[in-house]
């Protein structure tokens, strides 16, 4: 079990910050990862487009320039996303802390990659990294299954707005045990 800080102990206002923003980049780095990939495709498409409008081929141009514009948007979304999967860190954090391990609070995160890798970052954080990633193995979960299961099973979700508001707009959590 983890020990609290005393009033004592307690971190400078910068060292909270430097490891929140830390967690947050672990807790979302496949995200980070294609948000970072979407730049650099946006960054190439972009000047492959300049260059067929300059060499006179419009078609090309319009088809290269509109993957940029697609490339564009994946950071806004991916980075929502990270924020979400924040969110979910810290409430099972907390959960955790409170409670101990138990399957039952890590089986709602199960559903998609990025609140698997929450649920293992918190996890690691409280001790349980390895009981965690041993129960997502016997659930059938595997490193490749990225795609969220409600999207396996129904790609035809994206066109619902609850899936949008559940994923890209997790309400925020207030930390209760832990500055980070």
């Amino acid at each position: 079990m983890i020990k609290l800080p005393s009033a004592i102990d307690k971190p400078s206002v910068s060292k909270i910050r430097m490891e929140r923003f830390l967690r947050f980049i672990k807790v979302g780095a496949f995200l980070h990862v294609m948000s970072a990939a979407s730049v650099i495709i946006m960054f190439v498409s972009s000047r492959i487009a300049f260059e067929f409008y300059h060499d006179g081929l419009v078609v090309q141009s319009v088809i290269w320039a509109a993957v940029a514009t697609w490339a564009l948007t994946v950071p806004f979304f991916s980075q929502l996303d990270a924020l979400g999967r924040y969110q979910n860190y810290k409430q099972i954090k907390d959960a955790m802390y409170d409670m101990g391990y138990d399957h039952r609070l890590v089986r709602p995160f199960i559903h998609s990659k990025c609140q698997r890798d929450a649920v293992v970052t918190a996890g690691d954080d409280l001790g349980f990294k390895h009981e965690i990633k041993k129960f997502f193995k016997d659930q059938g979960y595997r490193w490749y299954h990225i795609l969220p299961d409600a999207f396996v099973k129904n790609p035809l979700v994206l066109f619902h707005s609850l899936f949008w508001k559940k994923i890209l707009f997790t309400k925020r959590y207030q930390l209760k045990n832990f500055y980070w």
